[in-house]
């Protein structure tokens, strides 16, 4: 009923239609991503990083070969021990490069797979600093035959040679503490290529931050790059190819100055051109809302591929091509310099920090530019029908659905906390949440968030970040309505929970009242029980009910005449005298059955809508249970007869 109710506006239909081939370059994306999601988690499943140390620094001087792959250099690591008694470290290597040296305070190193253990020249404390230099060669292996560094050609067999290294691969060309947990201060890359000219231009070697020196060996090049930034080893990014640069100085809302350079190819220089004129805008609108953007003291730069998708390498974005196209995509990866760059999920648990932020940016672009019925129809597209938590739980058993639903729910996740919110103070919190200094340049995990939303709405949204994070699917509301002279009664009955989810989601419920002579009202209702009755005085009778018309919850709803509106009819007793009791509870609780004859089910949920207690044919009368083996917090419970109509529902709270 919902969605009909949605499609019928032709205005919304021809946006939705329009944004959904927009968007079409973004779904073939996902799909790639997910392919190459499934080995990440075979290579990252023993893989811990060493958590004894704080990497401060690296410099990669690194020789890249054209013609075939082929990588040789020299890192250097700088790193603070955190621990006490630290007199050896840990760091990635992929297992096909060799290590031929390692030097500074060491005393010898060995391999093992994919790790090199280093034993120091001392024993390290918390704030001791130590270096180390490894040099290493070898043909670079790729990760599924997909990441890591990738030789390809483009156009007339023209080389393009590239890393893709998210989300735990940078080892596979370098060696380092991988992942998302440590973020070095800053990153110097040395890259020295070979001089080659192909068809009339000569390759260049690009990476993050700011041009340094390129120095000339006559028969080869070394372009030096510095970047001053914290970054998670993974966003450091090398690409190699006869790169036509073009750009433009920005200046930015607060009156800061960066250029945004370009990298493409020759051919494609004119579509790309085309394809990136409204970058300053969404750096406009993207500035206001989050706050200035991270790296204004280097660049934001694009780098083309000519293959994958786009990967938001900190300050030097690369992407298949920068057409028309392609343009939501460039703005999801500019999205992504506030989430995913500066704040950086702490754990890929909390990913959908990075990746629900970066589609949902998307959508904020639409609505600036095109008005609030392109950003409605544009979160159409995102909306998550399926299982699993935003919060990736166990990734070897969800990592197959895992990223379709960080980058779809995890946008409408966000949706709908500005639906709880309203406009005003949501995008109070997504400022604040972008500009706290104790995550800016960080790490961040969900409750961080939540917390930032908390400070500024004062309001506490655990039950929100429990159901829609911590939880799986969504509500499906049954709905009736009568008419009472003046006062309408209805009825929102949440029936998700026969499916086996979670029973009840609490959530503010906007209503459409449509009336017989024309006209509506939306008001908005709070809805915290299963099976729920409201009254509403209303001027003049009303002939239907629309249910969440705006699409502020990621739910389904559906007119039910036969659903009664009353507090007692055809088995629904829900009697207003709670059944359970004492409430808060402590040891021993009392379900106080006094129901007409027949068999009755008492069910008990956590915050997560997971079952934890299920006694059926319970009997009428005094029954009393024991809490003891429950942790403290709080639970919902559903009495319902055996044919599943609800007796009483309510939260019960234990000490």
């Amino acid at each position: 009923m919902k969605r009909l109710f949605f499609f019928i506006s032709f205005v919304l239909l021809f946006f939705f239609i329009t944004f959904s081939q927009q968007r079409q370059p973004m779904e073939e994306f996902y799909h790639h991503e997910r392919n190459t999601f499934k080995e990440f988690v075979r290579l990252s499943a023993d893989h811990i990083p060493d958590t004894n140390i704080d990497v401060g620094f690296y410099y990669l001087d690194l020789y890249i070969a054209i013609d075939s792959p082929y990588i040789e250099g020299t890192v250097t690591c700088r790193f603070e021990a955190v621990e006490s008694g630290v007199d050896q470290v840990c760091l990635s290597l992929n297992s096909a490069l060799s290590v031929d040296a390692v030097s500074g305070n060491t005393t010898g190193f060995s391999r093992s797979g994919d790790s090199i253990l280093i034993i120091l020249d001392d024993i390290y404390g918390p704030g001791d600093t130590a270096g180390l230099l490894i040099s290493y060669h070898g043909v670079p292996a790729l990760a599924g035959g997909y990441k890591g560094l990738r030789y390809e050609t483009h156009h007339n067999n023209e080389p393009i040679i590239a890393t893709l290294s998210t989300p735990y691969l940078a080892h596979y060309w370098y060696p380092c503490k991988d992942g998302p947990s440590d973020k070095p201060d800053s990153v110097y890359v040395d890259i020295t290529i070979p001089v080659k000219l192909v068809n009339g231009k000569e390759l260049i070697a690009v990476s993050n931050g700011l041009p340094g020196n390129v120095i000339d060996h006559t028969t080869s090049k070394t372009y030096q790059w510095r970047h001053r930034y914290p970054v998670v080893p993974y966003y450091v990014m090398v690409a190699i190819s006869n790169f036509v640069h073009f750009g433009e100085t920005y200046t930015g809302i607060y009156g800061e100055e960066y250029p945004l350079d370009y990298y493409v190819f020759q051919q494609d220089l004119a579509v790309s051109q085309a394809g990136v004129v409204d970058m300053p805008q969404a750096l406009d609108i993207f500035s206001e809302k989050f706050g200035e953007y991270p790296f204004s003291d280097e660049k934001y730069g694009m780098t083309q591929l000519g293959f994958y998708g786009a990967i938001e390498n900190q300050t030097n974005t690369i992407t298949n091509n920068m057409s028309l196209s392609w343009f939501n995509v460039s703005v999801h990866e500019l999205g992504h310099m506030w989430f995913g760059d500066m704040i950086t999920c702490k754990s890929w648990n909390h990913a959908w920090l990075n990746e629900g932020f970066a589609s949902y940016s998307e959508a904020i672009y639409q609505e600036e530019v095109n008005g609030f019925g392109a950003y409605q129809a544009y979160m159409s597209s995102f909306q998550y029908w399926n299982g699993g938590s935003l919060y990736l739980q166990n990734a070897n058993d969800t990592f197959g659905i895992f990223q379709g639903i960080i980058y779809s729910k995890g946008a409408y996740v966000l949706h709908m906390l500005r639906g709880v919110l309203g406009d005003s103070i949501f995008n109070d919190c997504v400022y604040a949440y972008a500009t706290d200094p104790d995550l800016m340049y960080g790490q961040a995990v969900t409750e961080d968030l939540q917390q930032v939303c908390e400070d500024i709405s004062g309001l506490d949204l655990g039950y929100f970040f429990d159901q829609w994070v911590y939880d799986a699917y969504y509500p499906v509301y049954h709905f009736n309505f009568e008419n009472r002279g003046a006062e309408l009664a209805f009825v929102l009955k949440q029936v998700q929970g026969a499916q086996g989810h979670r029973p009840l989601f609490e959530m503010p419920v906007e209503l459409k009242l449509l009336y017989e002579g024309g006209g509506d009202t939306i008001i908005k209702v709070w809805n915290d029980e299963i099976y729920q009755v409201y009254t509403q005085a209303v001027s003049e009778a009303v002939s239907m009910i629309q249910v969440d018309p705006n699409s502020w919850i990621l739910d389904e709803a559906f007119y039910h005449p036969e659903i009664p509106v009353k507090i007692e009819e055809d088995g629904i007793y829900q009697t207003g005298k709670p059944a359970v009791y004492p409430n808060p509870v402590s040891g021993l609780f009392t379900v106080d059955l006094q129901a007409p004859a027949g068999h009755y089910n008492f069910l008990l949920y956590d915050a997560h809508g997971k079952s934890v207690m299920n006694i059926s044919s319970l009997d009428h009368g005094v029954n009393r249970f024991s809490s003891e083996q429950l942790p403290s917090g709080i639970y919902v419970y559903v009495i319902r007869s055996v044919s599943g109509l609800v007796y009483q529902s309510g939260k019960l709270f234990f000490k």
